[in-house]
């Protein structure tokens, strides 16, 4: 139940303001090695040109209270990639991580399949998970 109701919040929070926009609902399966830093759901609007992406979840509404933009890095009919940084998130120690890096590829030619790469600034290697996306236009 808590689930669907952050789910909610954050595509309202992005689907708002984009009538023709595509809304992907990404829900991640973590591996638990991730220790919270990869979002279970994920949300990503495109715009109606595809020049615009705001991407959300529950670490984006925890930095910032509201989506944020990501960077398109590729588009085409086969995948989306993006990337954004979520900036001050603290450890559970209240250790802050200055910069945390995100990369999420939706493979559409293999049913919106969902690849989440993060890595904290700093750090050696990467934590990943991977899940379905649901798109909604």
């Amino acid at each position: 139940m808590k689930n669907t109701i952050i789910t909610g919040v954050l595509a309202i929070g992005l689907v708002a303001g984009s009538a023709n926009a595509e809304t992907y609902v990404c829900k991640l399966k973590t591996s638990g090695r991730d220790n919270g830093w990869i979002s279970k759901t994920i949300v990503v609007n495109v715009n109606d040109a595809g020049d615009k992406v705001l991407v959300n979840d529950a670490l984006v509404q925890q930095a910032y209270d509201r989506p944020i933009e990501a960077t398109v890095v590729a588009s085409s009919d086969k995948r989306l990639t993006v990337k954004w940084e979520v900036n001050g998130l603290k450890t559970v120690r209240g250790v802050t991580i200055p910069r945390f890096m995100y990369r999420l590829t939706i493979l559409k030619a293999r049913g919106n399949k969902a690849i989440v790469k993060a890595q904290a600034a700093g750090y050696w290697g990467d934590l990943g998970a991977s899940g379905k996306c649901r798109l909604s236009k």
